[in-house]
This record gives structure tokens, C-alpha cells and sequence, in this order.
């Protein structure tokens, strides 16, 4: 629902480490495979390993392509936030409904069902928010912590290395200081928590 403009905040982190950046921007009405096929073009094309990170849908996307054989080598890592990767029970909800299926656009089938569990060969991170004070939580009440859109059981997918949990919103894990300080740990040194003042300074 949102451009590669979101990511402003995530690609300052990593230029400040570094690393050279891209933003993908789609639209909910291109099908998955057409958007998933783009990432691989450009993860094939890239000079180095790439780390792809996604939020939302797409991490669930982010997944998803990296599963395919032609770009499992060039792939270091996926780290997403808040990415229902067992489906997402908000999607579902919405599908139920004319408007909602029109706003879901071709996302809808991957949101509502999410990823099976073939082992991907890359190392999988994952940032789920826990703070549901957004429009989001107006829809439909999600069961258990949740950050207003995503529940945290929905993000915790038997396939991740990492899966830790801030006091963050949904659309704020864009931006909160303390997802943007574990970006940059994972970046650094492949583990969500490589710095030990990360994990302080989120407590």
C-alpha cells in the first residue's frame, strides 16, 4: 500500500554504514510472480551478495522470490518487519468483502495464506512490532500482541534464524531508532543482535 519512498528511513540506515541501496516500488495490482521476478532480475544483476529486507508484503514477497534456485547464492540475508509469512488473519478478513478483496488487489491470495515451509538458503530475520495503536487495529481486532495490522504469531514462521519483538506499530517499523539500530547490527554482522547495546537499547 505504500512506494519504495517508506523505505527512505531503512536505505539511510544502511548508506550510513556503507552499502549501496535500491528500492523496489510495485502496485497491489501486479501479480506476485511479476513483482517477484523483478527482485530476482535485480538480485541476479547485483555485483555483490545482496540483503533484502521487506516490510509487510513485502517480506512475505521477499520470501517468496528468494526460494528460487536462480538467485539463492547471490542472497546474504532477508530481514523483514512485520511480514505475515503464516498469512495474515486481516487479509482473510478483508477478502470477505467486495471493497476489501479491491484494495487487496492481487496481493490477496499470498497475504491470506502465506508461505509454506520449503527450507530457503539464506538467513531470515525477522522484526515484529507489538504496539497496536494504528488505523489498523479499527478493522478488525487481532488475538494476541499484535502491531495493529500483523500479529506477531503471523511473522513467527518456522523458517527464520531470528525473530525478535519491539513496542512498535506497524507503519513505524519503518522508522522507530530501535529497528533502524538492529538493521544496521544485522548489516554489520549477520545477527539482528551482533551489538550488545542493541538489545539494551530496545529493552
Amino acid at each position: 500500500m505504500r512506494s519504495g519512498a517508506s523505505m527512505t528511513a531503512l536505505s539511510d540506515a544502511a548508506m550510513a554504514l556503507g552499502h549501496r541501496t535500491g528500492r523496489l516500488s510495485y502496485s497491489r495490482h501486479d501479480a506476485p510472480a511479476v513483482i517477484q521476478a523483478h527482485l530476482q532480475q535485480v538480485i541476479r544483476e547485483a555485483r555483490r551478495p545482496v540483503v533484502v529486507i521487506g516490510h509487510s508484503y513485502g517480506g512475505v514477497l521477499a520470501v517468496s522470490a528468494c526460494r528460487h534456485s536462480s538467485v539463492t547464492q547471490r542472497v546474504r540475508g532477508i530481514l523483514c518487519l512485520g511480514a505475515p509469512l503464516r498469512g495474515s488473519a486481516q487479509a482473510s478478513w478483508l477478502a470477505g468483502f467486495r471493497a476489501g478483496r479491491a484494495v487487496l488487489g492481487a496481493s490477496s491470495s499470498l497475504l491470506c495464506e502465506g508461505l509454506p515451509y520449503p527450507r530457503v538458503p539464506a538467513r531470515i530475520a525477522m522484526i515484529a512490532g507489538e504496539r497496536p495503536h494504528t488505523v489498523g487495529r479499527l478493522v478488525r481486532t487481532l488475538k494476541g500482541p499484535n502491531d495493529g495490522t500483523v500479529s506477531v504469531a503471523e511473522t513467527a514462521w518456522p523458517g527464520l534464524t531470528e525473530h525478535i519483538r519491539l513496542p512498535v506499530t506497524h507503519q513505524g517499523l519503518l522508522t522507530d531508532r530501535h529497528v533502524l539500530a538492529h538493521l544496521q547490527a544485522y548489516l554489520a554482522t549477520g545477527s539482528l543482535l551482533g551489538d550488545a547495546g542493541v538489545a539494551a537499547s530496545a529493552a
